[in-house]
């Protein structure tokens, strides 16, 4: 209790400070106790008492006094030259405070999944851009991963990212955009690359392409619990990627399997066969998260915009993947 009482003596002290000082500098500016009384809306003996509490804090005079009105020592000049610079600095940390908490700065910084940025990510920046043109969009693609770690360090705004988002949710907004089927990618010689679809169930003993957990955390436990569900077996993984790139790269030299949700299937990459999974059940959610905190300006409409315009396509490609069951 003695400490809290202590804080909030020092917030006073502090805050009466301020006053006192923005006061000196009017008095400067007008060079007249009078006139800056009249321009600050107090009395003037208010003014003066200002003034010496001012000086009695600093140690020594501030201001000479003159028939004609007022001049600063030159203890006073120091001042007017030190304090001109901090407050403007303070008044603008200040007003950069207040827009952010209500959640209206002039930048926006957007992370997202790469494979997934002309179907969830494309529109809704292309709207902000109209809807706000004086806000600076900073986009950047980034692993989930990556993602938790450049939101847990202030660096980005929001993210638009995997299931792993919901690692945040303690910690962050976080708010399902989609959930969407699965694709399986196979090399371009497997036994099923010829198929119309596959299910689960035909890859027991294959070797599934497996995830750096930096990079995408909980995504090798998610393809196995479905392969344990829907496929009755235990998945076999392989040695662990950080990018898509790399994914393809085993499927077509080393014979891996990779399994994807639909947002990633539009890749053709050379020696990999892509194909719808007939279990429809084997899902993946597509999350946005941001900060914690009134959410206004640039940022709501980008969630207005991702959440009335791209919701409506997700559900459609979840839709689509179900008609692929039997």
């Amino acid at each position: 209790m003695l400490s809290n009482d202590c804080d909030d003596a020092r917030s006073a002290s502090v805050s009466g400070m301020l006053e006192q000082i923005r006061s000196f500098l009017t008095v400067v500016e007008e060079g007249s106790l009078h006139r800056a009384a009249a321009r600050l809306r107090i009395s003037q003996s208010a003014l003066s008492r200002q003034m010496q509490a001012l000086e009695h804090e600093l140690g020594g005079r501030l201001l000479e006094r003159m028939a004609t009105g007022v001049s600063p020592t030159a203890g006073g000049q120091t001042l007017v030259k030190r304090m001109d610079v901090v407050l403007a600095s303070y008044d603008l940390a200040m007003s950069d405070t207040r827009r952010a908490l209500r959640g209206d700065t002039d930048q926006l910084r957007i992370a997202y999944l790469p494979a997934a940025a002309q179907q969830y990510v494309r529109g809704p920046v292309r709207e902000v851009r109209r809807s706000h043109p004086e806000t600076v969009l900073k986009l950047v693609g980034l692993s989930p991963g990556e993602q938790i770690i450049a939101l847990r360090a202030g660096e980005i705004d929001v993210g638009i990212t995997n299931e792993s988002g919901e690692l945040l949710a303690g910690e962050f907004y976080t708010r399902k955009l989609a959930e969407t089927g699965s694709y399986i990618a196979l090399p371009e010689h497997h036994r099923l690359a010829t198929q119309d679809r596959v299910r689960l169930s035909n890859l027991k003993g294959e070797f599934f392409v497996s995830w750096d957990p930096q990079q995408a955390p909980g995504l090798d436990r998610q393809v196995e619990a479905y392969c344990k569900k829907y496929g009755r077996f235990r998945p076999k993984f392989h040695c662990p990627v950080q990018r898509i790139k790399q994914a393809f790269e085993l499927v077509a030299n080393e014979n891996a399997v990779l399994v994807l949700p639909t947002f990633a299937s539009h890749h053709s990459p050379p020696g990999v066969a892509i194909l719808p999974l007939a279990d429809a059940e084997v899902t993946w959610k597509f999350l946005v998260v941001w900060r914690r905190g009134r959410t206004g300006g640039a940022l709501k409409a980008l969630l207005n915009a991702m959440f009335t315009k791209v919701t409506p396509k997700a559900n459609e490609t979840t839709r689509l993947a179900a008609k692929a069951r039997p």
